[in-house]
């Protein structure tokens, strides 16, 4: 049966698929080598009790937020001049016009200016977020909503998770009249609280509603603390926090490490398994598919494919920053 009938109406709180999956952190080589970007450590030096406690909290970023074109604008700007360089230096030896090696300093000169100051707006402009606490059960936001009737510990309105909602929406994405699936978080009674909603990228290319479901589905069973964590990369550094989680992982007999002897290359072929397989069953299903509670009697680690901090991995690096201004 079609999953497009999910559309006009809120997804269920259940779990069909039950394969969980989320790689685990894609930062470390760059916290490990900055660049030509002086202030990198800002921008990844997040301390924040949301972003520190991923066995306790899910953060969620409003897609809509005004950020996403302060930041992607310039870097797709960054990338347009790169172009013209790359063009300019293609014909140069077929011309006899001298090169505009001005060109090319203002194109530098944006993308190195850019990736300095991203550290800078992130503190003073930090994102619209909303966090899903699964100790508590509740879901709070970083900024005011208005007429909130509860506050959490950190003082920011907060609801209870069972009087939240998500919707499957299909939206044009640009005005050539392309469109793609997002989730879309709010408030049961949308009306009475309209700042809670908040429409979430699940990935750039959603022209499948495959992916929208598959996050929800991961946000639902994150927020039954009567379970365990699945057991994915995001949480394997964290999985003793949980009480609950701690109990089961020594029940389970589960390595101490596991996913961390993974490339991130072999996590994402994971990934893309996991996701193939989702398109293969019934979403509409009475009988929910097993969980995957030892990994490692399905998937071996190869260490030997973990990328390092080599020259090549630098010289990609610095490529980025000079053409797109990518931190």
């Amino acid at each position: 049966m079609s999953i497009y009938k999910y559309l006009g109406g809120p997804l269920p709180k259940k779990t069909i698929f039950n394969q969980f999956y989320e790689e685990g952190d894609t930062l470390y080589l760059r916290k490990m080598f900055n660049g030509l970007c002086l202030l990198a450590n800002w921008l990844y030096d997040d301390k924040s009790v949301f972003n520190s406690n991923p066995h306790r909290f899910q953060v969620h970023s409003c897609g809509n937020d005004p950020m996403r074109a302060l930041i992607f604008g310039p870097m797709f700007l960054g990338f347009c001049g790169s172009l013209v360089v790359a063009l300019f230096l293609l014909v140069a030896p077929f011309s006899d016009e001298p090169f505009s090696w001005w060109f090319l300093y203002l194109v530098l000169g944006f993308n190195l200016t850019f990736l300095n100051l991203q550290p800078l707006w992130d503190r003073m402009a930090p994102p619209k977020l909303a966090y899903f606490d699964r100790q508590t059960g509740k879901v709070g936001y970083t900024f005011d909503i208005p007429d909130c009737e509860a506050r959490d510990e950190f003082g920011n309105c907060c609801f209870d998770w069972r009087d939240m909602q998500c919707s499957l929406i299909n939206e044009s994405t640009s005005q050539s009249g392309s469109r793609a699936f997002f989730p879309r978080l709010s408030h049961k009674d949308i009306d009475k609280y309209p700042q809670t909603k908040m429409t979430i990228v699940v990935t750039e290319l959603a022209q499948n509603p495959i992916y929208c479901l598959l996050f929800w589905e991961r946000l639902v069973r994150f927020m039954d603390n009567t379970k365990p964590l699945p057991d994915i990369p995001e949480y394997e550094g964290y999985r003793h926090l949980d009480s609950i989680t701690a109990e089961f992982d020594k029940h389970n007999n589960r390595p101490e490490v596991y996913w961390r002897d993974m490339s991130f290359a072999q996590q994402t072929e994971i990934y893309d398994e996991l996701y193939a397989e989702a398109y293969k069953i019934d979403w509409y299903s009475d009988e929910p598919q097993p969980e995957i509670t030892k990994p490692w009697l399905r998937w071996t680690p190869e260490p030997e494919r973990k990328q390092t901090l080599n020259w090549k991995y630098k010289a990609k690096r610095l490529f980025m920053q000079l053409t797109c201004g990518i931190p």
